[in-house]
């Protein structure tokens, strides 16, 4: 603190302390038609070391200075012959940059109708005249200190919200990139598609693909409690750990036993993450699953098989050292699809409150005729789930749908598709022979 603000707290308050030197160096715009009651409150003004000190000799003249100096504060006389205080207050409160300046009007009479006029008209306090010069300076480092206070606070929203940004971008760069999901999908003879949402900036949930050999891939999904910046900064975490020990990308039962061990040295008591993993094989036309407390996966099999949730059991990650997972196995053929969901998806409340729940998903998924796409597939789930775009989300959101069905090389035939070139097979499947 500077030699010359040892006395401050003594004259204005504590609070006159606390504000700085910033507060004596703000500019104060005294607007009055008469130049005695300027020189008063100037005076009284810089005795408590206020200094940048400007005059307006009546309405026009202040909302000219307004503009041009760019005051932090302004004392207003109610009455003025050119143009009155209260329509000067007014037009300085239309313009929205402005919506915060303090503006202190002095009056003569304090009655009550007139104070509602004064607040009515954007003024920000008052002042009775004659005036009082202990109330003069603490009024005017009040709301001196209330607007050092106010740009603060919109400084920190500002670097909060770019951090946030930049946190967000991070976080969505760890997501697989399309061409790499696509060309992995691909090579073992499938298509993929997804959505991932947060419900703040930055979320709790991940995703990812994982090369495993020339038929097969590993998918992950992991939802770690709560969202925001805590939940956001362990999927960093968990992305790295994941990537360290690629040895176990086949082995999903191992993966997480590892993942298990690795986070409960890690996170905060409270903290965890649901998790699945499961390996997709072409060639052995199954996929292999391990669950750590996360939503069951759904499996469609065949162009007219039903939808069915592989239920699986598991301890989220992070709870208790030395958990075992359990491999599970399921078919999947040529016609087979997956779907993977955080339990925002299935826990997302529609407009009465109500849940579409895992088996909803379920009677969705099996209605999903072969003719529908992976995305198409995903907007039906999610449409019937009641997430938009246009929602808010209570939780993080992600789904990821692998297809084995029939391709773009398909042609409709009712709800199914058939191989081009395969009319007996077409007419058989249509009911034709």
């Amino acid at each position: 603190m500077k030699p010359s603000m040892a006395g401050a707290s003594s004259g204005a308050g504590t609070a006159t302390a606390r504000a700085g030197s910033s507060i004596f160096d703000a500019k104060i715009l005294i607007a009055d038609d008469e130049p005695l009651s300027c020189r008063l409150l100037a005076g009284i003004l810089r005795r408590k070391r206020f200094t940048n000190i400007r005059f307006a000799e009546g309405g026009h003249s202040a909302l000219e200075l307004v503009d041009s100096f760019e005051p932090d504060l302004v004392l207003l006389d109610v009455q003025m012959p050119d143009l009155g205080g209260m329509e000067v207050c007014q037009r300085v409160r239309a313009n929205p940059a402005l919506v915060d300046l303090p503006i202190l009007m002095q009056t003569a009479t304090v009655d009550r109708k007139e104070m509602g006029l004064l607040f009515q008209a954007g003024a920000s306090d008052f002042l009775s005249k004659p005036i009082n010069p202990s109330e003069l300076v603490s009024r005017v480092t009040v709301h001196l200190e209330r607007r050092t206070l106010l740009r603060e606070l919109r400084d920190y929203r500002e670097r909060t919200s770019m951090e946030l940004d930049a946190a967000r971008r991070m976080q969505f760069d760890l997501l697989p990139a399309q061409p790499f999901q696509q060309e992995l999908a691909a090579a073992a003879g499938m298509r993929i598609a997804s959505y991932s949402r947060s419900s703040s900036e930055i979320g709790g949930d991940l995703w990812g693909v994982l090369p495993v050999d020339a038929a097969s891939f590993g998918i992950f999904l992991a939802d770690f409690a709560g969202h925001g910046a805590t939940a956001a900064l362990n999927t960093f975490r968990l992305h790295a750990l994941i990537h360290e020990h690629a040895g176990l990308h086949h082995d999903p039962a191992g993966l997480l036993a590892m993942l298990n061990d690795r986070l409960k040295a890690v996170l905060s008591p409270g903290q965890f993450a649901t998790f699945l993993y499961a390996v997709v094989d072409s060639s052995a036309d199954h996929v292999r699953f391990a669950s750590a407390g996360a939503p069951p996966p759904i499996v469609a099999q065949g162009l007219d098989g039903p939808a069915v949730l592989a239920e699986v059991a598991g301890l989220p990650l992070g709870v208790v050292r030395g958990a075992q997972y359990q491999l599970h196995h399921r078919p999947f053929g040529p016609d087979s699809m997956l779907l993977l969901f955080s339990d925002g998806l299935s826990e997302f409340p529609d407009h009465r409150g109500g849940r579409i729940g895992d088996e909803g998903l379920r009677k969705v998924v099996g209605a999903c005729h072969s003719g529908l796409t992976p995305h198409q597939v995903i907007d039906r789930v999610c449409e019937a789930a009641g997430v938009g775009e246009n929602n808010a989300l209570p939780d993080d959101t992600t789904v990821i749908c692998i297809d084995r069905r029939i391709g773009s090389e398909a042609r409709a035939c009712r709800d199914r598709l058939v191989h081009q070139g395969s009319l007996p097979e077409a007419r058989q499947r249509c009911g034709q022979v």
